[in-house]
C-alpha cells in the first residue's frame, strides 16, 4: 500500500521554526485528507510521527525507505547536500528540499560549488527556499527553485497573561538555542541586550528559547549579567511565542543573518508590530533598521511607541505560502 508523502524533519517540542512549521502543515494534510508520515528529527511522538531520537542510523534507513510517492527533507545541516545527491542514487522516491537559511550564501567558495554540484545532480528532485536571496542566487547558477516562505499562519490559541508592573513594557525576542556563537555571528542577542541596557527604565524583554537542552545556559547568564539585566529579562524555554506576544509591544529580531523570519509575520498576524534587521527580504510591514545599528534600533523602537498600531499594520499581507506547498504535495502525489 502507497503510503503518499514522507516528511522528515523536526517537530515539536523543542518549538523552532521548522518544527512548528512541521506541526501547523500536518493539521492541513489532515484535511485535504494527504496520507502522510512524519519522521520527526527529534524525541517528540504524536500519531503521525515516527521518532528517529536523531540517531544517525535514521539517515542510512531512509536511503532505502520503501512505499512513498514522495519525500519531503527540510534542510538544515551541511552534510544534507551530499546525502539528498546519495538518496538519489539509491532511491528513486521524488524528493523536495526546503533550505531554512542563507547559510549557503556563507559557505566558502570550494564547499559552495561542491553543494551547487551535488544539488544539480539529485535526481528527482525539487528544491525551495526560504531566502528570496539565496533563491536569486540559484537561479543564477542554474538551480530551478522556488521561493517559498515556510509559513503557516497561525490558529487562534490561548493567551497566557503576564504579571504587568506601570513601569516596563514587554518586547519579545524569539530563538532557536542560545550558544555563544548563534547569539553573536546569528542572532546578535548582544545588540538586542545593548538597547534593553539603554532602556531598562522602561522595557524588559521575553526571550524565547526554543530548546533549553541544546542552549548553553551558562553563556546566556553571563550575558545578561554582563549587560546587568537580570530583573529585566524573562526567559521562555520551549513556548509557544503566539501565547504570550499579545503581552508585547512588539516583537523584534537583530539578525546578522536570516532567511525570512516568520516570527515577524506571526506576530503582526496577531496584531503586534514587528522590528527588524533588513539583511533578507523581510515581510511586509516589518519596521527596518541596520544590523548592528543601535541607534537605527532605537529610532525603530520610537516610531513603533509613537504610531498607531493600526498605521503601522497597514502594509501587512496574508500570507498563504501553506496552500502552495499544498499544491506541489497534490501534484507530486497525484500525478
Amino acid at each position: 500500500m502507497n503510503k503518499g508523502l514522507a516528511i522528515f524533519g523536526p517537530y515539536p517540542p523543542p518549538i523552532g521554526g521548522v518544527s512548528i512549521h512541521i506541526s501547523r502543515i500536518e493539521k492541513h494534510l489532515i484535511k485535504e485528507n494527504i496520507n502522510f508520515q512524519i519522521f520527526n528529527h527529534g524525541h517528540a511522538s504524536g500519531e503521525n510521527v515516527v521518532v528517529t531520537e536523531k540517531s544517525k542510523l535514521w539517515y542510512f534507513k531512509m536511503l532505502y525507505l520503501k512505499g512513498f510517492k514522495a519525500i519531503h527533507f527540510h534542510q538544515f545541516f551541511k552534510f544534507h547536500y551530499l546525502y539528498y545527491w546519495v538518496f538519489s542514487k539509491i532511491n528513486s522516491t521524488p524528493i523536495i528540499i526546503t533550505i531554512h537559511s542563507e547559510r549557503f550564501l556563507f559557505y566558502n567558495s570550494i564547499f559552495k560549488k561542491a553543494c551547487i554540484y551535488f544539488i544539480k545532480h539529485t535526481k528527482e528532485c525539487e528544491v525551495i527556499t526560504v531566502s528570496k536571496e539565496l533563491y536569486d542566487f540559484f537561479l543564477k547558477n542554474n538551480i530551478k527553485c522556488s521561493y517559498l516562505p515556510a509559513y503557516v499562519p497561525p490558529k487562534p490559541s490561548r493567551k497566557i497573561e503576564l504579571k504587568k508592573d506601570n513601569t516596563s513594557i514587554y518586547f519579545a525576542f524569539s530563538i532557536w538555542k542560545c550558544t555563544q556563537e548563534l547569539s553573536e555571528d546569528i542572532y546578535d542577542l548582544p545588540l538586542a541586550l545593548s538597547f534593553l541596557k539603554l532602556n531598562k527604565s522602561n522595557f524588559k524583554m521575553l526571550l524565547f528559547i526554543g530548546t533549553q537542552e541544546d542552549s548553553d545556559i551558562n553563556y546566556l547568564n553571563t550575558l545578561i549579567n554582563k549587560y546587568h539585566l537580570k530583573n529585566h529579562v524573562v526567559i521562555l524555554f520551549e513556548k509557544q511565542v503566539v501565547e504570550y506576544v499579545h503581552n508585547c509591544k512588539f516583537l523584534l529580531k537583530t539578525n546578522k543573518k536570516d532567511g525570512y523570519g516568520i516570527a515577524l509575520q506571526e506576530a503582526m498576524d496577531l496584531g503586534v508590530p514587528a522590528i527588524a534587521t533588513n539583511v533578507c527580504k523581510r515581510p511586509k510591514g516589518t519596521i527596518l533598521f541596520n544590523k548592528t545599528d543601535l541607534n537605527g534600533l532605537q529610532k525603530a523602537v520610537e516610531f513603533v511607541l509613537n504610531t498607531p498600531k493600526q498605521e503601522i499594520l497597514k502594509e501587512k499581507e496574508n500570507l498563504e505560502y501553506h496552500k502552495e506547498l499544498i499544491l506541489k504535495y497534490k501534484a507530486l502525489l497525484y500525478e
